[in-house]
């Protein structure tokens, strides 16, 4: 498999600021993990989280992040997030993959204003933790109405300040077809 990234628009890449620093090379070595099938050997190996140790504490507020949009519930969200927070997803579009960035805001007006039913479920949960930066890393399904719509994997990004470890980022993939069966089972009766 060959994994090439260009950017910029002679490269026909995405237009825009140039984003700077380690966070997004960050991203990308996690993203490329995941594609390259590296990601799902480390899970393997990883001990389970004892209960009270920063990997634990970081799954519950993933986990918090994923019942708080199942329920739509803005304030918790809002304060699970820093100020700044983005969210950024890739998808299948007609011409190709698709990257998409929602603004914190952005992301909790829409949900706010969102009349459906909504359900996200994680499993399987990777933790990295290095100092105040942690990332956790997790495959998810996603259902709207009841009904199935798509999965992936989810990839939070954390810092921990004077607040606690804190939301920076939420990038995800959107996967229609083709995923395997959640080992949750089908989900239950609604939420919220």
């Amino acid at each position: 498999m060959t994994v090439s990234i260009s950017t910029g628009p002679e490269a026909g890449g995405v237009r825009g600021p140039r984003v700077r620093g380690w966070l997004p090379r960050l991203l990308t070595l996690l993203f490329l993990s995941i594609f390259l099938g590296k990601v799902p050997e480390a899970r393997a190996q990883a001990p389970t989280p004892g209960p009270g140790s920063t990997e634990a504490e970081l799954i519950r507020m993933a986990e918090e992040f994923m019942r708080a949009l199942s329920a739509k519930d803005t304030a918790a969200l809002s304060g699970l997030m820093v100020e700044d927070a983005t969210l950024h997803s890739v998808r299948e579009g007609a011409e190709g993959p698709e990257i998409r960035l929602s603004t914190r805001a952005d992301f909790l007006n829409s949900l706010g204003g969102d009349e459906r039913e909504l359900l996200e479920r994680i499993w399987d949960p990777t933790v990295l933790v290095s100092g105040s930066v942690a990332v956790v890393l997790a495959p998810y399904d996603f259902y709207v109405e009841g009904q199935f719509s798509h999965c992936g994997t989810d990839v939070f990004t954390f810092l921990k300040g004077a607040r606690g470890w804190r939301v920076t980022g939420v990038t995800y993939d959107v996967i229609r077809e083709g995923c395997p069966p959640s080992p949750l089972g089908p989900p239950g009766p609604a939420v919220g």
